[in-house]
């Protein structure tokens, strides 16, 4: 049954969010270490007492993810257990290993309770109980708004951190659930929480300390059930005078150890000065599991110098741009105050400049208490990669300080790693600029006022990110989020989500990030019912643009090709000069309504929605027809001949001469020195209409320029991620938009994956692939790979003797492999597509073209 070098590995997951945890939980499977093909499965979901739930019995069928759980409406608070059986095509079964899982609570139970006062630091919550054995089983569920930290006898609970999830509060309300069985004894304990600002303070004024709500369930070895609740009268205590006196994301933390109150979330506390908490009204939103990975510590770095440009002013280089915080030790005399501030570039005179940062003084100050001590912030992260540290009597040395990075703690997802050093440098900055915005929304950056979701950003960055990370719970939890600020009336959307601080309703239409999001989830995730779940507000959407149009031109756009080079933009208009002087703003919006309608008719066909398909074919058709009908040029190209407006028309297959238009992207290149001219959204496009036309090397020579604009530029500048701006910017009227950390131009990310490595699905979730091959004569190889849901896809290709192509591809388990070799013979076949089978092969082709 059972053979140790393989590994049938089962996950389970919630499929959307909120309501998945509780009903329907969805599994994939994927069998790594054997070449075949799955033939039939079978699940079982037993409780915690291993009683059987659900036998899905024998389905012969190669599904192998999105299953979706099919048994008894599942039971509120439970454990249960997930086992797979699987048989291939040579009749070998499979046993994988248990996938444990719990469901949620019935969240009426708890009351919502607060600190009776108002006030700015962080309070510190108790509550003592008596357990009269040591339980078998003990789930913590929590909710502290903004953010919470729990204790129990003195420990934290769970490595998170900024927890929960950021959501509109209006709408949602996420809690965190935890296992605290090895934290508890019999006898007295105490259950400990203290509050943090975050997101809910910043949209309330940050003048009162949030809610909080609690339920511990606990059961003993003979079945007996207890429940310690967040209730009237029962024992839940605050403390106002603790150590946290103040804490912001954009501002950071005053933290002052002579405040500390020792063993405040232990047992046998004499509670002096501490008041009861008081009932609350609840959040009007629905209160929800986090359903997707939460923030955590997930590396450190160690600083790469330390210098003393001023005296006592100690500035630290950690030698890369993160999101995080800084932890430091310090050995100083009580009432010392030391400070802490971050940054992400420095000055001529080696300071540190945050001048970028706008209004967030991205500052920790710490108070001694006269001991030892190691301090990290507990509810604030910032964007740097220099920290400035004043205040220390001593010297600072690299030994007493590290940087913390946080994030979601998401799996990375590919590897990329090409014989061109440039190009590995360019991978780094892209994977880096992502990693540093995802926190709990993806974030448009990571250091000053603002780290909102824009979505005219994510409508290009979301295929980089999901091959560089694995986001199906996370981008699951955003198109909810999208969802709750959808106009109940209107269908339109909104620019920034949550909806806080900047951006409209309606978003820009360049917003196709609400429909990219859900094809992409079941393109690489296999994950149909976000279709079904969100298909209803995708066509909204799609509606309201429709409805906005003239003449089948959509008749407004805000940002369209958002921060081309200052050439090319508008001075003085809005993001500090980032409005395209060079491409019409409405082209963009109605190319985009096209994409929609193109979108809205796969996903009809998807889901069966036969009617529906013919509306969005027949929309799609109108606005190519207007398209065409107001920008197109006989000459062959679109609107003023910008770089960006031929790129999305000849990239939306809708130009009546896509050739000419392809060659008037590429005459304009050269003109430039081999440089783009296009902003945030079609330096997305630009290069996949180079490589699928023909133009690879040309592309290839774009990507690699280590001259302005480019990302080699960057490189050669010093960036460690990715700019806002393709300008370096230290000074200067376009300094309040130039944040030197910006995922929406790390999506050549995405084109190294689908073009050099050539990795793409046919298929959802991976079912059937394309390895698409496009080789440029100055790359002489590339090796990497993805996690998919079928297993991980590993690929790469060299030159030898420079007329042969060897290529070697691992196909997963289940899986079927389409090669692609564009301007290649086959050595042993004329074909130009080959089908391989699950396993490992090694390819040779001759070199014809290169």
């Amino acid at each position: 049954m059972r053979d140790d070098t393989m590994q049938c590995v089962l996950k389970g997951f919630g499929n959307g969010y909120p309501e998945a945890l509780q009903g329907r939980p969805t599994f994939h499977w994927f069998l790594t270490g054997y070449q075949g093909m799955q033939t039939g499965y079978r699940l079982n979901l037993k409780n915690q007492k291993e009683k059987l739930v659900w036998d899905s019995g024998w389905v012969h069928s190669q599904q192998s993810d999105n299953v979706v759980y099919d048994g008894p409406e599942l039971e509120f608070d439970t454990d249960y257990i997930a086992q797979l059986l699987l048989q291939d095509n040579a009749g070998n079964r499979y046993e994988s290993n248990p996938e444990y899982f719990s469901t949620g609570i019935d969240t009426l139970q708890a009351k919502w309770m607060r600190p009776g006062y108002l006030g700015g630091q962080a309070p510190l919550i108790r509550k003592s109980f008596c357990l009269k054995d040591t339980p078998v089983r003990a789930r913590l569920y929590v909710c502290g708004l903004g953010y919470q930290e729990s204790y129990i006898n003195g420990q934290k609970v769970g490595k998170d951190v900024l927890s929960p999830a950021w959501t509109n509060y209006k709408k949602r309300v996420c809690y965190n659930a935890y296992d605290v069985l090895p934290l508890l004894c019999k006898g007295e304990n105490a259950l400990g929480i203290t509050l943090g600002k975050g997101w809910f303070g910043m949209t309330t004024g940050g003048n009162e300390d949030g809610p909080f709500w609690v339920q511990l369930s606990l059961e003993y070895a003979n079945g007996e059930k207890e429940t310690i609740l967040t209730r009237k009268n029962d024992g839940w205590m605050v403390y106002s005078g603790g150590p946290i006196r103040s804490n912001s994301l954009f501002h950071g933390e005053v933290y002052d150890a002579r405040c500390e109150v020792p063993g405040w979330c232990n047992p046998g506390l004499q509670l002096d000065g501490w008041d009861e908490a008081i009932l609350t009204e609840p959040p009007t939103g629905e209160l929800v599991p986090e359903n997707l990975e939460s923030i955590a510590p997930v590396a450190e770095f160690i600083p790469v110098s330390v210098t003393e440009p001023e005296k006592g002013i100690y500035v630290v280089d950690f030698g890369q741009n993160i999101a995080g915080v800084v932890e430091i030790e310090i050995d100083e005399p009580a009432g010392k105050e030391i400070t802490i501030r971050h940054a992400e570039i420095l000055d001529k005179s080696g300071m540190i400049s945050t001048a970028n940062l706008r209004s967030a003084r991205a500052t920790d100050t710490y108070i001694s208490a006269g001991r030892k001590a190691v301090y990290r912030p507990h509810f604030t992260y910032h964007g740097f990669r220099y920290a400035e540290v004043k205040g220390l009597s001593k010297p600072l040395t690299a030994e007493s300080i590290k940087a913390v990075v946080l994030r979601n703690a998401v799996n990375p997802a590919g590897s990329f790693q090409a014989e061109n050093e440039l190009l590995n440098q360019i991978q780094h900055i892209c994977w880096w600029a992502e990693n540093n915005n995802l926190h709990g929304v993806p974030t448009d950056c990571h250091q000053r006022d603002e780290r909102l979701g824009w979505l005219n950003d994510i409508t290009v960055r979301a295929e980089e990110a999901v091959y560089n990370f694995d986001l199906h719970r996370f981008y699951a939890k955003f198109l909810q989020d999208i969802a709750d600020e959808q106009g109940k009336e209107t269908g339109a959307i909104t620019d920034t989500v949550p909806y806080v601080n900047f951006g409209s309703q309606p978003a820009d239409p360049v917003s196709s990030s609400y429909l990219i999001l859900g094809w992409l989830l079941y393109m690489h995730y296999g994950d149909k019912q976000v279709l079904q779940k969100h298909y209803d507000g995708f066509a909204a959407w799609t509606d309201f643009l429709d409805s906005n149009t003239t003449d089948g031109i959509v008749n407004y756009s805000y940002y369209g090709d958002w921060a081309a080079p200052v050439a090319g933009a508008v001075a003085g208009s809005c993001g500090a000069g980032a409005v395209s002087a060079i491409t019409p703003g409405k082209q963009m919006s109605t190319g985009f309504l096209h994409y929609n309608a193109v979108l809205m008719g796969k996903m009809a066909e998807v889901l069966e929605k036969t009617e529906d398909i013919a509306k969005w074919n027949a929309l799609a058709q109108k606005t190519k027809e207007a398209l065409n009908r107001t920008y197109y040029h006989p000459e062959g190209f679109y609107a003023g001949n910008s770089q960006a407006s031929n790129t999305f028309m000849a990239w939306l297959d809708i130009s009546p001469d896509k050739e000419k238009t392809v060659q008037a992207i590429a005459e304009s290149i050269r003109q430039n020195g081999n440089h783009m001219t296009t902003g945030n959204i079609f330096t997305r496009y630009i290069l996949e209409v180079l490589a699928e036309n023909g133009y690879i090397d040309l592309a290839y020579d774009v990507v690699t320029q280590t001259t302005y604009p480019g990302w080699g530029y960057m490189v050669e500048n010093g960036a460690t991620t990715t700019w806002e701006r393709w300008e370096y910017v230290d000074s200067g009227p376009m300094l309040d938009m130039a944040s030197h950390c910006h995922p929406m131009n790390a999506t050549v990310s995405a084109w190294f994956y689908r073009y050099l490595l050539g990795i793409q699905p046919i298929k959802p979730g991976f079912t059937e692939f394309q390895i698409a091959l496009c080789i440029p004569a100055k790359l002489d190889g590339v090796t990497g790979s993805l996690n998919t849901v079928k297993g991980k896809i590993e690929t790469s290709w060299n030159k030898k003797n420079g007329d042969t192509l060897s290529l070697t591809v691992s196909v997963p388990f289940n899986t079927k492999c389409k090669v692609v070799t564009p301007d290649h013979g086959v050595s042993d076949s004329k074909q130009s597509e080959i089908w391989l089978s699950p396993g490992r092969h090694e390819l040779t082709f001759r070199q014809e073209k290169v």
